[in-house]
This record gives C-alpha cells, sequence and structure tokens, in this order.
C-alpha cells in the first residue's frame, strides 16, 4: 500500500522552486540588460574630454528632444560681475527657431538683452550667448527652458563663484572609489531573538 500524498509539503516546496529558478535567470540575464543610467555615464565622459575653454562640451539628450544642446560655461571659480554662457543648438529635421527661457537659481541674474526667439540657419544650428551677472560667491544654477515644434525641454548649467564654491565643489565628490558610505544601524522588528 503507498503512502498517503503530503500535497501541503508539495506546495510549500513549489514557491520556493520557482522562486530559486527565477534567481538564477535574473542573475544570468543581468550583464545582458542595457544600463538605465547611460547619461549619467556620457557627462563626465564628454566633460573630461574637452580641454579648451572654449570649447563646447554636449549635453545628453531625452529621447523626443527636437533640440540637441551643447553648453559652453565659464571656467570656476568665477569672479563676481559680468560674464555669459554659450548654448550651441542643433534642431531635429522641420525645427526653423527654437524659444529660449531662462530662469536663475542663487545670486545670479539674466541680462534683459538675453535671446529669447532664435532662428536657425540652413543647416539647422545656431549659437547663442547668455549674458549673465553673477552676484554674490557660492553655487548658482541658470535654468534654459527651450521650446520647439509644440515640444519642451530644460537644462541647468552650474555655476561656481568664489573661491568657496570651488572648495565645496571638491569636497562633495567621494574619494572612496565612487561609493557614498552612509551610517547604518540595525534593528530588529520586535520578537524574540532566536
Amino acid at each position: 500500500m503507498r503512502p498517503p500524498l503530503n500535497h501541503h509539503a508539495a506546495r510549500a516546496r513549489a514557491p520556493r522552486l520557482v522562486t530559486a529558478r527565477l534567481a538564477v535567470l535574473l542573475a544570468a540575464a543581468l550583464p545582458v540588460l542595457p544600463a538605465c543610467a547611460h547619461e549619467t555615464r556620457q557627462a563626465p565622459a564628454a566633460a573630461g574630454a574637452t580641454t579648451n575653454a572654449d570649447a563646447f562640451v554636449a549635453r545628453p539628450g531625452k529621447p523626443g528632444d527636437v533640440v540637441a544642446v551643447s553648453v559652453r560655461a565659464p571656467a570656476a571659480p568665477l569672479a563676481v560681475g559680468a560674464t555669459t554662457v554659450g548654448l550651441a543648438l542643433r534642431g531635429s529635421p522641420g525645427v526653423t527657431q527654437v524659444e529660449l527661457k531662462y530662469g536663475a537659481e542663487g545670486a545670479l541674474r539674466v541680462d534683459g538683452a538675453s535671446p529669447t526667439i532664435v532662428p536657425l540657419d540652413a543647416q539647422r544650428r545656431a549659437v547663442v550667448e547668455v549674458p549673465l551677472t553673477v552676484l554674490g560667491t557660492g553655487v548658482h544654477y541658470l535654468n534654459v527652458y527651450i521650446a520647439a515644434n509644440g515640444r519642451h525641454s530644460a537644462l541647468s548649467v552650474r555655476l561656481d563663484a568664489g573661491q568657496a564654491a570651488a572648495q565645496n565643489r571638491k569636497q562633495s565628490v567621494p574619494n572612496q572609489g565612487g561609493f557614498v558610505v552612509l551610517p547604518a544601524q540595525e534593528t530588529r522588528s520586535g520578537g524574540a531573538a532566536r
């Protein structure tokens, strides 16, 4: 005579087996999956490749952007006073002009002579100089809002003014292999330890 089947034990093993198979499948597929942070990896490489202070640095675009933007920002640390930020615009086919709006964060003023409607040439390109006034030391941001053919995008340009801003930037970069070490404390969620 056969022993009775233990359906409960078989059901309990099935989820563990499925979980183990799923874990093995994910571990095998992980190196094949594309990286989601492709923009983050491109920006430092492009910034490090330029050695000329007058060179434009291409900003990583997003899918659907109708205007590609390269930025020429003044070298840090900036002095308090007048400066300019260069924007090189390249439109997609069908784009003939670009509308620009500006915002400032920190002690930064965008001068009234900043261009707002920029016509593109036959190659769908234009270079724009945005006049700014740095009003104090610290970290400031120029926000540029771009509209063309009913689509909108935005970018921010970091401007460091004064020695204090340059020192803060150097200290903010972790020196432990790219990892930030955070304090952690183990806590137990109720119940007696076994």
